[in-house]
């Protein structure tokens, strides 16, 4: 039997083996494939898939440098298939598996600290090939570190072109009779469909892969969306049977790129499936992951008990025209959770309100999540000559905010990866600190966000004696001055537009030296004006001998316009017990076959470990013992 696979690989990467198999009949339900790879640190069960032609792949992704062993065994498997690789030094951009940390953040799998900034474009990877190209360039050159989209296709407005492939073998309706007066009731009626749900489509799968792989290459997150009731084929009304199937395929194939989270479903009180049913589907995809991916799902009416032990995180929509994100900080109190605002409103110009706000707004909203300690997601459907629009097709970004979205990333987040956290306040101002510590001890920097308010100053008052140098931020036109150090209370003039963020935080030698700095110019947006002095001449001689400060300054002003990882890290068991029984907190520390340091060629089936085990040990046995030591 045939098989390939690499000997080296990177940690976090993907190691793939394939094998040769049966293709008659339908292997997508009738065969499998499955193995134990194991390291002296852990020990995992992987289930492999089809991927046509005879050819079955199963994927790893180790997670420590060293020597990994693996035993292979299947439906068409006669004897077990045993070898080794070596993982290497992982690659320095690659922190493996997001992870939630300290309860509401996220952060990489080696620590590195993760703050999402998202973005949506669903059936992106489902156009023409230059489309899918100026999508990546599109990402690859954004602010944006995450991408939604769905594995299925979308039937919708804008949506009424068929996708490139389709996930499983069949033949779809005639889509030319759909107009925007008669797409819904195809919402519906599937009959003129004819797919066999028990068949997946590998080539639909293997070009999926090569998406993935890109977004993973640049280090973008890709959020796959499972399910979604926007659907003309009958992809939505799946037997709880075959969901389970696809459901297994998807954590077969997907579950070693390192930069995958689930989706469960976008807005899944729209489908035909009840609750009970998607509590199944949620433990079901804890239960297999054998990475523990990040997973929620999203509600477009009614928001889902995030509470759930599946969730990790909470994947919100705005429910109301007018109010949403400024109840980010109270999900978060709620749940005890990291909070996404996944779709906050779209940015655009079409018909619909959810597709039509500003780009002001949509920034503004972007603050009130990052502010209020979640994490934005940002949208777009902007008409434009290609008729494609960003939310479904990507291809091109032709709105305002995404440089305003990367102009926050960079106030909130370029010097200081500490996390936001909202600060009760004034009923007229939203308050963010962030801390020295993890535990909200030390609180060291202080916003004040007023959105579409304006006022002309402001008074604050922190306490009597710590400085402040005080920042005035134009999120709009993205510009910032200093304009001093304080301490006690104090009052600060501003200029009376909307979108201004004022940040306290403690002053460093710098400051001292150069305590006012002025608005960056821009010619067509300014005007001059006269504004008291900040600072005075008694604090910077404390600091700066014989420095003097003018009684004004002059300025211009811009007008506006935890989990940690659920690996099973199983010890190796001695192998010199002779007993197979399985035990429910079972180690294998030392197994002479899972843990031998000897560096052996392999030749298949004759390796001298394999004999070894397979005369001392039922291998069903074994399979088993993992499997249920990685469920624990």
């Amino acid at each position: 039997m045939n098989r390939e696979f690499e000997s080296e690989v990177k940690v976090w990467d993907i190691f793939e083996l394939s094998i040769e198999g049966p293709k008659e009949g339908n292997p997508f339900i009738e065969q499998n494939v499955k193995g134990i790879f194991s390291h002296k640190n852990e020990s995992v069960v992987i289930e492999g898939f089809y991927d046509g032609e005879g050819l079955y792949r199963i994927r790893f992704m180790p997670r420590y440098e060293g020597k990994y062993t693996f035993i292979l065994k299947g439906s068409f498997i006669e004897e077990p298939i045993s070898g080794v690789f070596y993982a290497k030094e992982k690659d320095e951009k690659n922190h493996g598996v997001v992870r939630v940390q300290h309860g509401t953040e996220f952060a990489y799998e080696d620590g590195t600290q993760f703050i999402p900034l998202g973005t949506t474009a669903y059936v992106w990877h489902l156009q023409d090939d230059d489309t899918i190209e100026n999508t990546i360039e599109t990402l690859e050159n954004s602010p944006f570190n995450k991408v939604r989209f769905c594995v299925f296709p979308k039937h919708y407005l804008y949506n009424f072109n068929e996708p490139r492939l389709y996930p499983f073998v069949g033949k779809p309706m005639d889509s030319s009779q759909i107009n925007e007066d008669n797409y819904m009731q195809y919402f519906n009626d599937h009959a003129q469909n004819d797919f066999d749900f028990t068949r997946i489509n590998p080539e639909y799968f293997q070009h999926l892969d090569r998406c993935v792989s890109a977004l993973l290459e640049r280090g973008i997150e890709a959020e796959l969306i499972l399910f979604h009731p926007y659907d003309r084929w009958g992809f939505s009304t799946l037997t709880e049977k075959d969901a389970e199937n696809y459901l297994r395929y998807m954590i077969n194939r997907y579950s070693s790129f390192h930069n995958v989270w689930w989706s469960l479903a976008n807005e899944y009180d729209l489908m035909k499936y009840d609750t009970k049913t998607w509590e199944k589907f949620g433990r079901y995809l804890m239960a297999k992951d054998p990475y523990q991916h990040l997973r929620s799902i999203h509600h477009c009416k009614a928001n889902y008990d995030y509470s759930r032990s599946w969730i990790t995180h909470c994947s919100i929509q705005r429910t109301n025209l007018y109010v949403g994100v400024e109840e980010t900080n109270e999900y978060i109190d709620r749940y005890h959770k990291p909070v996404v605002y996944d779709e906050m409103g779209y940015e655009g110009n079409i018909a619909y309100g959810w597709g039509n706000i500003s780009a002001e707004e949509e920034v503004r909203r972007a603050y009130e999540v990052a502010l209020r300690g979640g994490y934005p997601t940002h949208g777009e459907t902007v008409l434009n000559d290609t008729n494609h629009l960003w939310w479904a097709h990507g291809g091109k970004l032709y709105g305002e905010s995404t440089a305003r979205l990367a102009y926050l990333k960079d106030v909130l987040y370029s010097d200081n990866n500490k996390p936001l956290h909202y600060e009760e306040t004034t009923f007229d101002e939203l308050c963010s600190v962030r801390c020295e510590d993890d535990f909200l001890n030390a609180k060291n920097e202080y916003y004040y966000y007023y959105g579409f308010m304006r006022p002309s100053y402001r008074y604050y008052h922190i306490d009597e004696d710590t400085e402040y140098v005080v920042e005035i931020i134009d999120t709009w036109n993205m510009k910032k001055k200093k304009v001093g150090i304080y301490k006690g209370k104090f009052k600060v003039e501003l200029p009376a537009q909307p979108y201004i963020l004022v940040h306290l935080r403690k002053p460093i030698e710098e400051d001292y030296l150069n305590p006012i700095e002025d608005w960056e110019e821009e010619e067509a947006l300014t005007i001059e004006e006269e504004v008291a002095p900040v600072i005075t001449e008694e604090v910077v001689n404390e600091v700066v001998e014989e420095e003097e400060v003018n009684e004004q300054e002059e300025i211009t002003l811009v007008l506006p316009h935890e989990e940690e990882s659920v690996y099973v890290e199983d010890k190796l068991e001695s192998a010199s017990e002779e007993t197979s029984q399985i035990e429910e907190d079972a180690e294998i520390e030392n197994d002479e076959f899972l843990n031998d340091e000897a560096e052996t060629e392999i030749e298949e089936n004759t390796s001298e470990e394999v004999e070894s085990v397979l005369r001392e040990r039922n291998i069903d046995d074994l399979f088993k013992r993992i499997e249920m030591d990685n469920t624990d």
